[in-house]
């Protein structure tokens, strides 16, 4: 495991220089500086800042980049999934994303698309790193976009012009995966190859943070309907007390198999809606978007971060943790349907714009039913029978959310350090209360209502 050392000595021996090198010739580099940034480590990561000043064309200019290293034991980056996590962010920065902007330039179209994805990439290395130590190690250096006025988003709360941005964002996004499996099939292949399965059931003996997760998640759910069921149901509500009964029986002594049944069905090539699936971002979500807004305080720009949840399988896992995740509980059953037009809008207009630009290879017979299989119909269709993956995130993650700041610092400590143990387990079933316990039901209750269940 490389040391806090190892990293200052890196990113002064070689990253400073590949930072600098990418503004060309006419730079001149005339200081730098690295800090730590202790307020941004994750548990499985040290975050540090890259500052440069450089004189370019006679004007003095400064870079602020964001530099990220894997952290911890061996021990721990397995059980943690850290080695898989890091190579498949690396993977999104490194071969996913210049390959759609390949793409784009067959198609004879703009590279800016991808460039709006994410914030610009100076490093992106993952495996045995010169004077990183002998154990894999991961290096990420990306443009720091608070300069350039790119926020986070509320912890809490999303207004509609923020969720529809993120529609924006999204969509394209998955249109450029699906429009690279028509048009381009074998780097399609090789890139697919290429991730590392990130499932969600494991062998027996194999340390699994998933389970550990989405026990409590089940625990802590019908424990509170189980006690409240009298004040949460009404009369009428017989055939959603019959599903929350079906999902009990089928999934409540192993929790993840449902996740896996959904990453895995989905994708299968033998299924009829297996064009559904592409590369995923993994953990869309507000805590891996930046905004930027205008004059008005409109959002005008956004740009997403942190690929180590990607996956190739249907993006209904993408779109309905968003959905769930992201809307709020009051307004969620009158904006769900349109944000969904909207990210359909999107990604069939980019997948459409591809196409069109790609005549010679393409009838315009094929087109049409290659929109067509793409359509909303077959779209909703499709999302429906997955959409409870967002469900299923929320059950885990909501409380953690709503948790005061004591709480949540204490139950990452304690997920950190012992998630097998009564501590964990005791404070991921009281964190914030029945509070979270109420908005997790709503969100049950939309999906019932919606039918995602039915395929449960």
């Amino acid at each position: 495991m490389s040391t806090q050392q190892q990293h200052f000595d890196y990113m002064e021996k070689y990253l400073v220089y590949d930072i600098f090198k990418y503004f060309g010739n006419d730079a001149t580099l005339i200081d730098h500086n690295i800090k730590c940034s202790t307020g941004l480590d994750g548990f499985m990561s040290a975050v540090y800042t890259v500052e440069l000043t450089m004189k370019i064309a006679g004007n003095t200019r400064q870079e602020l980049v964001l530099v990220k290293f894997m952290k911890g034991s061996p021990e721990f980056r397995e059980s943690g999934k850290c080695y898989t996590q890091f190579a498949n962010e690396v993977f999104a920065y490194a071969e996913l994303l210049p390959a759609y902007e390949n793409l784009l330039r067959d198609s004879k179209l703009n590279t800016e698309l991808v460039e709006q994805f994410v914030p610009r990439v100076y490093c992106a290395k993952f495996g045995l790193i010169k004077d990183l130590g002998e154990a894999r190690e991961s290096v990420l250096a990306l443009q720091h976009l608070q300069p350039a006025g790119f926020e986070l988003g509320p912890r809490l709360t999303l207004r509609l012009d923020q969720l529809e941005a993120m529609c924006s964002l999204l969509g394209p996004y998955h249109a450029l995966g699906y429009a690279l499996r028509i048009l381009q099939p074998l780097v399609e292949q090789r890139l697919r190859q290429q991730i590392v399965p990130l499932p969600f059931v494991f062998e027996a003996n194999v340390p699994n943070i998933y389970a550990v997760l989405y026990r409590v998640a089940f625990d802590r759910f019908y424990a509170f309907y189980d006690r409240c069921r009298d004040q949460l149901l009404q009369p009428q509500e017989q055939r959603f007390a019959e599903a929350l009964e079906r999902l009990r029986s089928k999934y409540f002594e192993q929790p993840v198999a449902l996740l896996e049944r959904i990453r895995t069905a989905a994708c299968d090539d033998t299924q009829p809606e297996s064009h559904f699936s592409t590369f995923l971002h993994g953990d869309f979500n507000r805590n891996n978007v930046l905004f930027h807004e205008n004059g008005e305080g409109q959002v005008d720009g956004v740009r997403m971060i942190d690929f180590q949840e990607l996956r190739y399988s249907t993006t209904a896992i993408d779109l309905s943790f968003f959905l769930y995740m992201n809307t709020p509980a009051d307004n969620r059953a009158a904006i769900f349907a349109k944000l969904l037009r909207s990210y359909h809008q999107r990604m069939h207009q980019t997948l459409e714009l591809l196409l069109q630009r790609n005549h010679d290879t393409l009838s315009e017979e094929q087109i049409k039913q290659l929109l067509s299989d793409y359509s909303y119909s077959r779209f909703e269709q499709h999302f429906a029978r997955y959409a409870f993956y967002g469900v299923m995130v929320c059950m885990h993650f909501m409380p953690w959310l709503l948790g005061s700041e004591a709480d949540c610092a204490q139950i990452s400590k304690l997920f950190e350090t012992d998630m097998h143990g009564p501590a964990f387990y005791k404070l991921s079933m009281d964190i914030a209360g029945d509070e979270a316990n109420r908005q997790i039901f709503g969100i049950v209750r939309h999906a019932f209502e919606q039918g995602y269940m039915d395929s449960i």
